[in-house]
C-alpha cells in the first residue's frame, strides 16, 4: 500500500549536492571528523570536541554536549578508534556511515554504528537533520500495525516493518494477546523527533494508556550501537517485543497499578530477553536481592539521587524477568494476571499472592531464586 503523507515538504533550497565527491573522498573527510573527536575525548578538550559537531541543531548540540561531559566525567583518557567503513548518501549533502568502533586498547571492532554527516565549512560534522528536512509526515499499513514515520526513512521503512510484524507475532505467541485495536509505531530519526525517547541506545517507549510505541529509527545515531555480527533489527525487535508486552498488559490491567517487577519481568519474559548473564553473575557473587527491591531500583532507574548505576538496573531486569518466567512456568498466565489485578484492587500483595497462587510469598521468593540456581548450576 502507498503510504499516506502530510505536513511540509523538505526545502528546495536547502538541497546540496555531493556529485562533485567520491565515496572516497566523503570517507576520508567523515574519517578526519571521527579522528578529531577521538583526539579531542582523549585530552577531554571540549571545545575541539564540539568543533566537530553540527552547531545549527540546538537539541543536537545539547545532546553531544552530555555525551562528551559523560564520557570524561573520569578526566582525560585514551578513547578508541572510530574507524568509516562505508557511507550512503542521503537528501540535503547528508550521508549516513557505517563505524567500526574499537575498545580503548586497539585491535578489532568492538562494537558498530551508523552516525549521519554533513560536509560545513571546516569539514565534515557529527550531525542530525533539523525537523524541516525530514521530510514529509506519512503512514504505512504493515501486516499487524500502522507505521508513523518521515520520508527520511523512506529506505529504511520496509525493515522497520518487518520487524514490527515480528514483535506483534512474538507478542502473540507468548501470550495469546493482541492489542484490542491496531498499535501505532511511530519511527524517530533523530533526538528532535520526539522528545519522550531519551537516553542513547533506547530503542522503543510505550506511551501509557495508547496504542502507540514510539521507536528510533535503524541506522540512527540514538539507535546506539550493535556487537559484531548482530543486525539492527535484532535489537530493535527485543525492544519494540518488550514495548509492545506493556501495550497488551495495558489493555489487561494499567501497568501502573502492577508492582514494577511484574510489569517489566513480562515484558522481557514476552521478549525473551531474560538477561541471564547478569543473574548468573550476581547468585555466583552471593548479590541477589529481593523483587521488592528490584522494583526499587526500576522504578528510579540510574536517577543520580538514588545512586543506582546502569549494571544495577540490569540486574534488576534480570531478576523481574527469572521471576516471571518462573512463575508463567508454575501457575500459568491466567494466573499471572489474577494476581495483577487482585492486587491493584485490594493494595495487599501478600494476600492477593496467596488467593491467585494457592502459596506463600515468601515461598515464592526462595522458589524462584532456587529455580534459577539450578537452572544454571550456580
Amino acid at each position: 500500500m502507498s503510504p499516506v503523507t502530510s505536513g511540509t515538504a523538505v526545502p528546495a533550497a536547502a538541497t546540496l549536492s555531493l556529485g562533485a565527491l567520491s565515496d572516497d573522498d566523503i570517507r576520508a573527510g567523515v574519517q578526519a571528523a571521527l579522528d578529531r573527536q577521538v583526539a579531542a575525548r582523549s585530552r577531554a578538550d571540549r571545545d575541539a570536541y564540539m568543533a566537530t559537531i553540527d552547531q545549527r541543531n540546538l537539541t543536537w548540540r545539547r545532546i553531544q554536549g552530555d555525551a562528551f561531559s559523560a564520557q570524561t566525567a573520569g578526566g582525560a583518557r585514551a578513547a578508541g578508534a572510530h574507524t568509516a567503513t562505508q557511507l550512503v548518501r542521503k537528501e540535503l549533502g547528508y550521508v549516513k556511515v557505517w563505524l567500526d568502533i574499537a575498545s580503548a586498547g586497539g585491535g578489532t571492532a568492538t562494537s558498530r554504528a551508523v552516525w549521519v554527516f554533513r560536509s560545513g565549512e571546516a569539514g565534515w560534522l557529527h550531525s542530525e537533520p533539523l525537523a524541516d528536512e525530514l521530510g514529509y509526515r506519512k503512514r504505512r499499513e504493515s501486516e499487524h500495525v500502522t507505521l508513523a514515520y518521515f520520508g527520511w526513512d523512506d529506505d529504511v521503512i520496509e525493515r522497520i516493518g518487518g520487524v514490527a510484524d515480528a514483535a506483534h507475532t512474538q507478542v502473540l505467541e507468548r501470550t495469546g494477546m493482541s492489542p484490542n485495536a491496531r498499535a501505532t509505531v511511530s519511527v524517530n530519526p533523530t533526538y528532535a523527533s520526539h522528545s519522550q525517547l531519551r537516553g542513547y541506545g533506547t530503542w522503543a517507549l510505550y506511551v501509557p494508556s495508547t496504542d502507540q510505541i514510539l521507536i528510533r529509527s535503524i541506522e540512527s545515531y540514538g539507535a546506539g550501537t550493535t556487537a559484531p555480527g548482530e543486525t539492527q533489527e535484532a535489537r530493535l525487535l527485543v525492544a519494540l517485543t518488550h514495548e509492545y508486552a506493556h501495550l497488551v498488559n495495558n489493555h489487561l490491567i494499567p501497568t501502573a497499578r502492577m508492582p514494577k517487577w511484574m510489569v517489566e519481568g513480562f515484558a522481557e519474559y514476552v521478549a525473551e530477553n531474560l538477561r541471564s548473564g547478569s543473574l548468573v553473575g550476581a547468585l555466583r557473587s552471593g548479590r541477589s536481592h529481593t523483587l521488592d527491591r528490584a522494583s526499587e531500583i526500576i522504578e528510579w532507574g540510574n536517577d543520580p539521587s538514588r545512586g543506582f548505576t546502569n549494571a544495577d538496573v540490569d540486574l534488576a531486569y534480570a531478576h523481574a524477568a527469572h521471576a516471571t518466567a518462573f512463575f508463567m512456568q508454575q501457575y500459568g498466565r491466567e494466573r499471572f494476571f489474577a494476581l495483577a489485578t487482585d492486587f491493584a484492587e485490594t493494595r495487599r500483595w501478600e494476600d492477593s499472592f496467596t488467593r491467585a497462587t494457592g502459596s506463600a510469598w515468601s515461598d515464592f521468593e526462595r522458589s524462584w531464586l532456587e529455580w534459577a540456581k539450578r537452572r544454571y548450576g550456580v
